[in-house]
């Protein structure tokens, strides 16, 4: 196991705020978080201007995304979608659905195309996608895939008309974004059985669910046995001895990694996810953060260009930098975090602290 060293902290933001999620665009951070402020980051100093925060971005911010190179894409449950220049920090365009102003709770962006998952309203929960080259009206809308709110949403990374959704009734849906009828666009249907927090992409042709609940697993797209190809790994808070998974990322250029946090302990473990015939939790080379954000959730982490920069935010109203050690056992000298690249509930202890395979505390 691998131990992180803490390199930076933040100034706190006041008292009872925390932060939701920290994305890398271009060399900066940015984040939101639970006083509807966007704040633009340095990442190595973790500090922010008045100048570079745009200030009060919605009225109650839910979602952050990269938006091409330089700009950022925000959603609230004031029902709109914002896209904001990082550079002059001037907007680029809203969005709203004109015809009914619902709470958008998950957003994703690739190329041109934007969508946005809903809170369940009026026995609705759609997926609505539009062409940020044409704002004034949607480009689709899939209203009946869903009958819960759509809580995380992903374009495949090289396919940008296929589309990944999935929601607290417990379905991930892919969709084929080019087809407009809902019943032909829906090419096929995970159902974890638990609500989603997290779905996504991994390599093809797999995608993952993670449930509020810690339950994860893997599905494969080519097979249309979809649970007897799944790799179900069930409940991850005993395997790997934590309270709560923060979830999993996934640059594909590297291996995906997976932050499990425990409040009980105060540590977050980095944990890869490795694949050879099957995918496997890699425990033996697990990176731990000592100390993490104290007994307050992390609710977000990211990474910078070689994976040991780790950047993590909290209910403490903090960011942390944290530089990965380069041999097992020994923790890196640098102060500097490195050039970047590019709503949890806590639960009940699974072990004591005493029973942890790698002796926290």
């Amino acid at each position: 196991m691998r131990t992180a060293q803490l390199v930076t902290t933040s100034a706190s933001l006041s008292p009872d705020t925390y932060f939701y999620r920290i994305q890398p665009i271009d060399d900066k951070l940015v984040s939101i978080s639970s006083d509807d402020l966007l704040r633009v980051i340095d990442p190595e100093t973790l500090q922010w201007r008045p100048t570079d925060t745009p200030g009060r971005i919605h009225n109650g911010v839910t979602c952050l995304e990269a938006f091409h190179d330089r700009g950022v894409l925000t959603a609230g449950r004031d029902g709109l979608v914002k896209a904001t220049d990082l550079r002059n920090q001037k907007s680029i365009f809203d969005l709203s659905h004109v015809a009914n102003t619902v709470p958008f709770l998950a957003v994703a962006c690739q190329e041109n195309f934007i969508a946005v998952g809903t809170e369940l309203a009026n026995s609705q929960a759609p997926v609505i996608v539009w062409d940020s080259r044409a704002t004034a009206r949607p480009l689709l809308e899939y209203v009946e895939s869903h009958s819960d709110d759509v809580t995380d949403l992903s374009f495949h990374p090289s396919m940008p008309s296929v589309l990944l959704s999935g929601s607290t009734d417990g379905l991930v849906n892919l969709y084929d974004t080019t087809i407009t009828d809902e019943d032909d666009a829906l090419t096929q249907v995970f159902n974890h059985g638990y609500s989603i927090a997290h779905t996504g992409f991994l390599l093809d042709p797999e995608v993952f669910a993670l449930s509020h609940d810690e339950i994860f697993s893997v599905y494969d797209t080519d097979d249309d046995d979809t649970q007897h190809s799944a790799h179900h790994f069930g409940d991850l808070r005993p395997q790997l001895h934590c309270d709560y998974v923060v979830d999993l990322v996934n640059s594909f250029s590297t291996r995906p990694l997976m932050g499990a946090g425990s409040h009980s302990c105060q540590n977050l473990d980095i944990v890869p996810l490795h694949r050879q015939s099957g995918w496997t939790l890699d425990v033996s080379n697990t990176t731990r953060l000592p100390g993490a954000h104290g007994d307050d959730i992390v609710r977000s982490i990211c990474f910078g260009d070689d994976e040991k920069t780790i950047f993590t935010a909290g209910e403490d109203g903090l960011i942390k930098a944290w530089r990965a050690s380069a041999e097992d056992g020994t923790a890196t000298e640098t102060k500097d975090p490195g050039k970047i690249d590019r709503k949890r509930k806590k639960h009940k202890s699974i072990d004591s602290c005493e029973g942890v395979r790698f002796n926290p505390c």
